[in-house]
């Protein structure tokens, strides 16, 4: 008998890519002291100005991948810098200040390949050296206060945004014994809670999470009564800088001798994910400013060159390019439904109500080419061998190359299901994500 699959990923990745950028914000720090913004210096203040940050990424960095999707994490507060007494001048307002900020955060949340995601109110509280400086969730104190200050947040988030956030992530990865229970009871699908790539580092760090076994580590798990989805954080944007730094040191100097040999040896990170099915999150932050005078990294100015090579890398691949939210999507669908296999080729889902609609990836190891007929009586047909179909009740029927089919039945693939994965959140309705193939669950 035929059998039918789940896929593990929207239409049959064999990874999904998603790139997230932290510090989206209301603030920019004047590195030079004289009143005008320039690159690098902005953190999202200028909105999609001339010497903006937002317009380097999408000018300099996007242009030439548009199926890459970006998840931009924001301090919805006035977001501080590094420390009380900062050698240069910067400016913060929260994200819902003006009219003009309200509008631009607004913008990019409902742009079908960008979404906003929560990350705190100030980042945290300012001490006297940087590393004195505490992350938000490591500052609460008991589980009121996190749940309090997070209700502010969101109701600021909203304010700009139009909706609130499906997901975000710790400041500096940190938390403490009140955190997690502060994101599952304020409602979030999905968080990211660790630099789990941090692990292979052999350093002991709360940061990187508990789990060594990166089959385990670089995938989703759960979290809380509610089940929120924990996303991974696997690949630092600044990965192949060292193929394109200035030279610097002999060292430096052979590295660049050998750019090929470099690359391609530290992109074999990258492949283990993909052969295993794991996560690729990328991780950068909106500009390297700080009002200390320091120069963040990973930022999207210094790693440009890696980051460019790795979405060249990447746009052959087998992979899904999506948001945090529609990943966790994903995943919730998929996670709560079950094939129940029939007679003839046929089959039902078992799901819950509120996955109905939503859409699902399914595999033959059998046939590479097949048309699925649809509880609706439409159809969509297969390629190499897997079917992306919304989650209905009744019966599907797998229909062979000779199966026979009347014409008002028979629907192509992209008519017979939604363009994309519906996500929970409205604005992602419409936009279509990119469709390769292959390797299920």
């Amino acid at each position: 008998m035929m059998r039918i699959e789940l896929c593990k990923w929207y239409n049959g990745a064999a990874s999904p890519v998603l790139f997230m950028i932290d510090d989206l914000a209301n603030a920019w720090v004047d590195t030079n002291s004289n009143g005008k913004v320039e690159w690098g210096e902005d953190w999202g203040f200028f909105r999609n100005e001339d010497q903006s940050s937002f317009r380097f990424l999408e000018e300099r960095i996007l242009r030439e991948y548009p199926d890459v999707k970006v998840t931009f994490f924001v301090p919805v507060g006035c977001r501080v810098g590094m420390v009380i007494e900062p050698q240069l001048t910067m400016v913060s307002e929260p994200i819902n200040a003006t009219e003009d900020s309200r509008a631009f955060f607004r913008f990019i949340h409902h742009h079908p390949n960008y979404e906003l995601a929560y990350h705190g109110t100030t980042h945290g509280v300012p001490g006297r050296l940087a590393a004195d400086f505490r992350q938000e969730w490591a500052s609460f104190g008991s589980l009121d206060e996190a749940l309090q200050r997070i209700g502010e947040g969101l109701h600021i988030f909203e304010d700009a945004a139009g909706a609130r956030p499906l997901g975000g992530k710790y400041c500096g990865y940190t938390s403490n014994e009140f955190s997690d229970e502060s994101i599952n009871s304020s409602g979030f699908t999905w968080w990211c809670r660790y630099w789990n790539r941090g692990l292979e580092s052999g350093i002991s760090d709360p940061t990187f999470g508990t789990d060594p076994d990166p089959l385990t580590n670089y995938d989703i798990k759960r979290f809380g009564s509610r089940g929120v989805i924990d996303i991974p954080s696997t690949v630092n944007g600044a990965l192949l800088n060292g193929a394109f730094g200035s030279v610097r040191s002999p060292k430096g100097a052979v590295k660049r001798m050998l750019r090929k040999t470099y690359i391609r040896q530290k992109l074999r990170s990258v492949d283990a994910l993909m052969e295993h099915q794991l996560v690729i999150s990328i991780q950068e932050h909106i500009a390297p400013s700080r009002d200390d005078g320091k120069r963040q990294s990973p930022n999207i100015f210094d790693d440009s060159a890696s980051l460019i090579q790795l979405f060249s890398y990447l746009k052959g691949k087998n992979v899904w390019y999506c948001t945090g939210s529609e990943l966790a999507d994903y995943v919730n669908t998929r996670d709560h439904s079950v094939i129940e296999h029939m007679a003839d080729g046929r089959f039902k889902l078992r799901h819950e109500m509120e996955h109905r609609g939503r859409t699902l990836s399914l595999r033959s190891r059998d046939l590479p080419s097949f048309r699925l007929r649809l509880p609706d009586g439409t159809s969509v047909q297969a390629v190499n061998g897997v079917v992306n179909i919304p989650v209905l009740p009744g019966e599907y029927t797998v229909m062979t190359p000779l199966g026979e089919e009347s014409p008002e039945r028979g629907r192509a693939s992209e008519g017979a299901v939604p363009d994309k994965i519906q996500s929970v959140h409205p604005k992602r309705r419409g936009h279509r994500p990119n469709r390769q193939d292959q390797r299920v669950y």
